[in-house]
């Protein structure tokens, strides 16, 4: 059963890449296809989140990690599912066309950036299991 959630775990950490290309593609937002594109994979983004969520806190159980440990984990996906739902906004405004492009892009370049850097962290937090 843990070989099947890490392999779960695992997959969905790689779809989850697509938080740290978002930074890049937020330039190209203004566009309401771009836009509305980048608000349906975030969506997906935030299904898989959960995922990632409830499978790494099976394992978790199972490995008798630190609780400073589990703690950082915990605080950088909240952190994660946040700035997801908050690029939500910005997202919606862009898809429909609404005033203020450049403040929202603006606001999106923002959010999906600490999104992305709290991801780059919770990858170097589980290759280094011993880090607190």
């Amino acid at each position: 059963m843990y070989d099947t959630f890490k392999w779960i775990h695992v997959i969905s950490a790689i779809a989850l890449l697509f938080y740290v290309i978002v930074p890049f593609l937020s330039g190209s937002a203004a566009t309401p296809t771009t836009a509305a594109g980048l608000h349906r994979l975030n969506r997906i983004g935030q299904y898989i989140l959960i995922l990632a969520f409830l499978t790494g806190g099976y394992m978790v159980s199972r490995a008798g990690l630190s609780g400073t440990w589990m703690a950082a984990a915990i605080v950088l996906i909240l952190v994660m599912f946040a700035m997801a739902g908050m690029m939500g906004g910005p997202l919606k405004r862009l898809k429909s066309g609404s005033s203020g492009t450049s403040d929202h892009v603006r606001k999106l370049r923002t959010f999906s950036l600490v999104c992305a850097i709290a991801f780059i962290m919770l990858i170097v937090l589980m290759y280094n299991p011993t880090l607190f």
